[in-house]
């Protein structure tokens, strides 16, 4: 054993051997649990009543983020106002981007406890909805 400590080669073989094996075990992890990609689409686009306060339509955003912290089904979420183009107005005011990995996820979205609840408390707001949904390639 005191010829390995004596032995300067090994005193820094033993540290790169090391860092090799984390590495590798790092990297056999990372290939094993990869979750499946975001094979799934949402697109929700709301229009408001006129006259709708903008502290609403804020309050509206904001309760639909939540859901995103709240649903580990949505794979990714996006928002914003829709911007028109000029001497165009804007068929919707609010544009919702979500990704799911499956059919089953869009459904469990849909029938959540938090979806419904975010629906039921912004609906009186909307003029309008429309909910596209599509398939990522």
């Amino acid at each position: 054993m005191s010829k390995v400590k004596n032995n300067p080669l090994m005193k820094y073989l033993m540290p790169a051997i090391a860092l090799g094996f984390f590495t590798f075990l790092m990297v056999a992890y990372g290939s094993a649990y990869t979750p499946p990609k975001a094979q799934k689409q949402r697109v929700i686009c709301y229009k408001f009543k006129q006259g709708t306060p903008e502290t609403t339509i804020k309050k509206h955003i904001e309760s639909f983020q939540d859901l995103k912290r709240a649903m580990p089904e949505i794979a990714g979420y996006s928002a914003g106002r829709t911007v028109s183009e000029e001497g165009q107005s804007n068929e919707y005011d609010v544009m919702h981007y979500l990704t799911f990995r499956t059919d089953e996820e869009i459904e469990k979205f849909r029938q959540s406890n938090e979806y419904q609840s975010f629906v039921k408390a912004n609906e009186s707001n909307w003029e309008k909805v429309l909910v596209i949904n599509s398939e990522i390639k």
